[in-house]
């Protein structure tokens, strides 16, 4: 059997400003991008929400 191991909540602010980050620059640079980086960022926010 195997644990689940859920980063920290510090963890996941750091992944979402990176996220918000690749993000801003998808928009401009690198359009096909920015559906998956939308939904990783909602994943985050999500997760982050439910601490």
């Amino acid at each position: 059997m195997t644990t689940h191991h859920e980063p920290s909540a510090t963890a996941l602010a750091h992944r979402l400003k990176e996220v918000e980050r690749d993000l801003a620059r998808a928009e401009k640079d690198n359009p096909e991008h920015v559906h998956a980086l939308n939904a990783e960022k909602k994943k985050l926010e999500e997760q982050l929400a439910r601490r």
